[in-house]
């Protein structure tokens, strides 16, 4: 049946079916379950398979194009469009909402598993009698068909308005880059599920070498679209920072643990080795962390900034996850039951690989067990403490109104992950993992090398905690984390050290192994290096910005009246003086969900910095409502600018607050400015208008950055390197001086 398919292109049948859904969007629903039948059809039929899956990847992809197509031409006949979209919005926002939604970001997601289903079919990696990626992408492409992306809008929606507009927090250039390449990641991370289980049950002679590459790439581009989320956060009120251990940040986390442990072994990996379980199981937990991601993404339970309002298809994303897992056990046993072990085993890993798996898995498992406990608390109606809900007690003293007072008690009654229990959890595995690499890498030099320099690094360790490092010596206690943070402290501190230790280690190697091996040398040292001084300058720098930021607040009198909003220069202690030069106000008719008399105000500020220089910018401030009574206290706007809980508690996909960015080498600052109290200012009580602004520094923040780019670019190196020239580096880096 399979060979009967005919040799149709992909690109033309893809293109076919966007021509016909863009013409018709009601096929689009036929085209879809044809997809879907495909994929089902290529799990149980070897024969024929990758034009089958071939076939269906097209067909998906032409969908995917459809949809982009509608929603440039404002389609809102198209429930989906109608959802998400505007006439006002800019086209690339227009496109962005794509994967704005559940039912296009799975539909998304679907096609890219087809695809590599496809492609692994074609390259003969999936001639079993059951393709477990087929399977995969099956599941996807039936969720995608029942989440319905081409369903018909009611005609009553279409009366109440001529669409609902775009959700104003994804109104960003980073939604062209954050969410496709997190699903492009899922998908890579997912195609790893069947070498996996293969290898488990005893079935791999070897790991593949496709497989191999798509974890590299899956690791970049997961890299590359954390660091875009981390970006975008840092300029959302609801978040205000680059990481809060957010429940879907803790999920992306342990992915990244896991693709990180599956890599450091993989290269050495064979059937029979000792310790050559952590490989397999490493790469599966990846792929079973994927749904999982997805699932806590759509699940409300948590209090989370991530979140498909209204979404409903967690289950099946949490299904895929257990089906995956329990897969695994099943085959685990299967091999146990045959013996477990190759007929000639070969000689084991280096324990310095073995080291770092084995703290990479206990890093991902801690932060999934603390998930988990949440989703446990929450589900048992354990109360959660007093000590996570500082700024409660002053706003329940603001509260004017029960009902409100009731809602904010439920948003931080609301469980999500303690990242105090995270952080200590993973800090001490963090600088043994330092210490392990950086001894590795030393030690592949030569044994005395390796010694020496750790015990040159133990030694800095002991003197950092006997005489206060760099971050107890710089804490002031003048940030947004409370004291809680003195604890963890001396572990920080010793992780800064631990981290410089491994990227010394790893540079070393580097300049020797090139020195010695010339280009194939380069090859494959350069990437590594500058993903572990990469990942290392992330460590330092997100550290430094987290434990050592300030912040300050003013409250500004406007000297202009509400046309003009002028008012004075203020010092700041940060060394900054600035005022505001003026508010203008609009209707909010940018495309972002609306209510009837929707706000829009852009601040404009002028800055003068601590050595003289000056600088002007401007901060956006939109609600979909006219007068939000959230905002009548000086008091409520600091909470909502300091606590990212409440500044979701008070949130509606209408809300937007930008603020005034200045980056820097040294140190990065944000100029919040909530202009709300302007919109009072026609109250009768005739007072004047308190404008409140927060200014947080945020130190060495450019080393994140700097560590992110360069961490991306090395792994996305490594990803693109050709298999056979690694393999061909590493033999010849192996004999050539790699210590005994």
């Amino acid at each position: 049946m399979g060979a009967s398919f005919p040799a149709v292109p992909a690109w033309a049948a893809a293109v076919a079916a966007a021509a016909l859904i863009a013409g018709w969007a009601a096929a689009g629903q036929a085209v879809l379950v044809a997809a879907a039948a495909l994929a089902l059809h290529a799990v149980f039929r070897p024969a024929g398979r990758p034009r089958v899956l071939s076939l269906a990847a097209a067909l998906a992809w032409g969908c995917v194009l459809a949809l982009g197509w509608h929603f440039a031409m404002d389609g809102f006949a198209l429930r989906y469009v109608w959802l998400y979209s505007s006439a006002e919005l800019p086209l690339h926002l227009k496109l962005a909402n794509v994967w704005g939604g559940d039912e296009g970001t799975t539909l998304l997601l679907a096609a890219c598993c087809l695809s590599l289903a496809a492609s692994g079919a074609r390259a003969g990696a999936d001639a079993a009698r059951w393709s477990v990626a087929a399977a995969i992408a099956a599941w996807y492409a039936l969720t995608a068909a029942w989440l319905a992306p081409f369903a018909a809008t009611p005609a009553e929606w279409l009366a109440q308005a001529p669409s609902q507009g775009m959700n104003a927090h994804l109104m960003k250039i980073w939604m062209l880059f954050h969410a496709p390449l997190v699903v492009l990641a899922y998908a890579w991370t997912l195609s790893l599920a069947a070498p996996a289980l293969a290898a488990l049950r005893g079935a791999q002679p070897a790991w593949p070498g496709l497989a191999r590459a798509r974890a590299r790439r899956a690791w970049a581009v997961l890299t590359a679209g954390i660091g875009f989320g981390m970006v975008w956060a840092f300029e959302d009120a609801m978040y205000g920072q680059v990481w809060h251990w957010d429940p879907v940040q803790t999920a992306a986390f342990c992915l990244w643990c896991f693709l990180c442990a599956h890599l450091h072994g993989v290269a050495g990996w064979a059937p029979g080795r000792k310790r050559g379980w952590a490989v397999p199981w490493a790469a599966l937990l990846a792929a079973l962390m994927a749904p999982l991601a997805m699932a806590v993404t759509r699940n409300p339970m948590l209090a989370s900034s991530h979140r498909y309002v209204g979404a409903d298809s967690w289950i099946v994303h949490f299904a895929l996850g257990i089906v995956l897992l329990l897969a695994g056990l099943g085959c685990a046993l299967v091999r146990s039951g045959r013996g477990g072990k190759d007929a000639s085993p070969r000689a084991a890993s280096g324990i310095g690989l073995w080291l770092a798996q084995l703290g990479l898995l206990a890093a991902g498992v801690a932060a999934l067990a603390q998930l988990a406990f949440a989703f446990g608390a929450q589900a048992g109606g354990m109360p959660r403490p007093e000590e996570y809900k500082p700024f409660l007690a002053m706003l329940v003293n603001l509260m004017p109104n029960g009902s409100e007072l009731d809602a904010l008690r439920q948003a931080f009654d609301q469980w999500d992950v303690d990242g105090y229990v995270l952080a200590r959890l993973l800090l001490a595995p963090l600088v043994v993992l330092g210490g392990v690499g950086g001894w590795y890498f030393f030690r592949r030099l030569s044994k005395r090398a390796g010694w020496a320099s750790l015990a040159l690094a133990a030694a800095l360790a002991m003197l950092g905690a006997e005489f206060g490092g760099l971050l107890t010596r710089g804490y002031a206690g003048m940030g947004i984390l409370s004291q809680s943070i003195v604890a963890l402290l001396p572990l920080l501190d010793a992780s800064l050290v631990a981290g410089a230790y491994l990227a010394a280690g790893c540079l070393a190697w580097a300049g020797v192994t090139a020195w010695r091996l010339g280009w194939k040398g380069v090859s494959v040292s350069a990437p590594l290096a500058a993903i572990h001084a990469g990942v290392v300058l992330m460590l330092w720098g997100g550290m430094m910005a987290i434990a050592l930021n300030s912040y300050s607040q003013h409250e500004l009198l406007p000297e202009g009246g509400l046309a003009e909003a002028a008012t004075g220069w203020v010092k700041d202690r940060h060394g900054y003086t600035f005022r505001l030069a003026g508010v203008r106000f609009g209707d909010a008719d940018d495309g972002a969900r609306r209510g009837e008399n929707g706000i829009r105000a852009v601040t404009t500020v002028e800055v003068r910095g601590a050595r003289g220089e000056i600088m002007d910018g401007q901060t956006l401030y939109r609600d979909s409502r006219s007068l939000p009574e959230r905002y009548d206290g000086p008091m409520r706007q600091v909470c909502e600018l300091l606590d990212y809980r409440y500044a979701r508690h008070v949130t509606t996909p209408g809300y937007l607050l930008d603020p005034l960015i200045d980056h820097g080498w040294g140190r990065s600052v944000q100029f919040w400015i909530s202009p709300a109290a302007l919109l009072e200012a026609a109250a009768a009580n005739g007072e004047p208008p308190v404008v409140v602004a927060v200014v947080k520094v945020f130190p060495f923040v450019s080393l994140l950055w700097t560590g992110l780019v360069v961490a991306a670019l090395g792994g996305l190196w490594l990803a693109l390197l050709p298999q056979r020239e690694v393999s061909a580096a590493r033999g010849s880096q192996a004999g050539s001086f790699r210590a005994p």
